[in-house]
């Protein structure tokens, strides 16, 4: 893969604006892997934990987390996958290739009432590396939530801080879908309702981050 740009840590005063555009990929993984992961997430509830946000905020993000370590297998596949899409995605996104150091990853499951607040992946010291967002979609069938909507924000940004965001576009969470944007976009999780209130019923996510 040709790796063309470099990118360095916008100044403080550069004022631009960002459309809240994305790339969904349906169908992203084999059925084989989608029913691999699923399986593994339905019997490893043990592995998740209360999430958080780089400032500590409370009741500013409402969710349970896994992190890589804790599916190696799963996050190879995931990688390799998105590694073979990357192409694609920057061309869609109308945006230059950039020198990848890292891919991370974590899987969510929002349950009932869960949510996150509009917020954007790369305002801090540690996060303004994070040039592409992603969030791969899977739950049980028949679906036993509804909500959970993703809403991708046009935002208006000074370096990496958001000032404002306007129009936003929403992302329903189809099964076996992938979708990526810009981390610097202001986003928002919308509340989730599970009548149940059983994990195996949760809109499930791995999520992550490409950094530069």
């Amino acid at each position: 893969m040709s790796l063309l740009t470099t990118q360095s840590k916008p100044t403080s005063t550069q004022t631009r604006f960002l459309k809240g555009d994305s790339v969904i990929i349906p169908d992203f993984l084999p059925p084989e892997k989608y029913y691999e992961i699923l399986n593994f997430t339905l019997t490893c509830q043990s592995l998740f934990r209360a999430s958080s946000t780089v400032t500590q905020e409370t009741n500013y993000r409402q969710s349970l987390v896994a992190f890589s370590y804790d599916f190696p297998v799963i996050y190879e596949w995931m990688k390799c996958s998105i590694l073979k899409h990357f192409p694609r995605i920057c061309h869609q996104l109308q945006r230059p290739y950039f020198r990848m150091s890292q891919i991370e990853m974590q899987m969510t499951a929002h349950n009932h009432n869960n949510f996150y607040k509009l917020h954007n992946d790369s305002g801090s010291e540690d996060t303004y590396t994070r040039e592409l967002t992603y969030v791969y979609y899977f739950y049980r069938e028949p679906q036993a939530f509804s909500g959970g909507e993703l809403r991708l924000y046009d935002t208006t940004l000074k370096g990496k801080h958001p000032l404002s965001q306007t129009q936003f576009q929403e992302v329903q969470p189809q099964n076996n879908s992938i979708v990526f944007f810009n981390s610097d976009c202001q986003h928002e999780v919308m509340p989730v309702i599970c009548p149940s209130e059983q994990f195996p019923d949760s809109r499930f996510t791995i999520n992550g981050w490409l950094r530069h």
